[in-house]
């Protein structure tokens, strides 16, 4: 009844590094950009390949996002839902998957989490 959860396993394992846990800030800083980055972030222009090669997803997580998911809009949410299980770099390397598309709008959305992060370490 719970098979649902048999990808989250396959994600977590994706990366070595992912038994360290997302930092509460870059969670704090997907969450508060959620709406934004759901309906701007166009996953299938190079950002679900670029995580997938670099470990931060598994090929099941990416198959099942192309494959569940018939909207871009869907797309991005259901990668933004997983992301947090993905290890301490996942927030970074989507950063960098977003800047790697070369799209202004993905551009604009990477300045704008890194900016977040930076204005939130400053007011610990």
């Amino acid at each position: 009844p719970h098979s649902a959860h048999t990808g989250d396993t396959a994600t977590a394992t994706a990366r070595s590094s992912s038994a360290v846990p997302m930092s509460d800030l870059h969670r704090s800083v997907l969450l508060q950009c959620y709406v934004e980055l759901k309906s701007s972030v166009n996953v299938e222009d190079h950002v679900l390949d670029y995580l997938y090669s670099n470990f931060v997803i598994s090929k099941s997580l990416r198959d099942r996002i192309r494959s569940d998911c018939t909207t871009a809009e869907s797309k991005a949410g259901m990668l933004l839902d997983e992301l947090p299980s993905c290890g301490a770099s996942a927030f970074r390397e989507f950063v960098d998957a977003l800047i790697a598309s070369k799209t202004s709008v993905h551009q604009k959305l990477a300045k704008k989490l890194m900016n977040m992060v930076k204005n939130d370490q400053q007011s610990l």
